[in-house]
């Protein structure tokens, strides 16, 4: 299959941003939950990236025959909900940080709405622009003009408006069952 190693590498980016924000949950000292949380936000665009990944279904079906065809529909439905998953479980941790006791008050909300509004805007720039999140270290500047060229252009914008909206629907249907999932995975 045509899409086996961008799927795994970008597993590998979410991955990334849970890790970061356990790490960020468990950190002692301000600082540590600062670099710790710095690189879960820089990363966690690429969770819920994981379903534009779909699109590629369209571009490997006409390549491949019958058998492989119910290979990739597998595929691609498990690594959407791997996206999902991993969505729903890195912004749960910035949810522990905001609530200790993970009640849902309007500040904190407010503040995933937010998040999530972010978060679409890093998937575009990801996706449209073709801007890597290690690029916010390697390659600032190039950063800053991608989301200029974004904030410029309205459809863009608009799009990142939309996906913004759709990671706060995500996230707001998935929470409780993801961390549910958790409790009962890490006993």
């Amino acid at each position: 299959l045509y899409n086996f190693n961008f799927i795994w590498f970008n597993t590998f980016l979410a991955l990334i941003a849970v890790f970061f924000g356990w790490l960020m949950v468990k950190a002692r000292s301000k600082f540590a939950r600062h670099v710790h949380g710095f690189i879960w936000f820089i990363f966690l665009p690429n969770t819920i990236y994981i379903l534009t990944d779909i699109t590629h279904l369209f571009e490997d079906w006409p390549k491949v025959n019958d058998f492989f065809r119910t290979l990739l529909i597998a595929q691609y439905t498990i690594f959407a909900v791997v996206g999902i998953i991993t969505f729903t479980m890195a912004v749960n941790y910035f949810r522990r940080l905001l609530d200790r006791n993970l009640k849902m008050k309007p500040s904190t909300i407010l503040a995933i709405c937010s998040l999530n509004l972010m978060v679409g805007f890093g998937v575009v720039l990801g996706g449209i622009q073709r801007t890597n999140s290690w690029y916010v270290i390697t390659d600032p500047s190039r950063v800053f003009e991608d989301a200029l060229n974004l904030i410029y252009s309205q459809e863009l914008l608009m799009l990142s408006i939309a996906v913004g909206l759709f990671n706060n629907a995500v996230y707001f249907l998935m929470a409780e069952t993801v961390a549910a999932w958790g409790k009962k995975l890490f006993r």
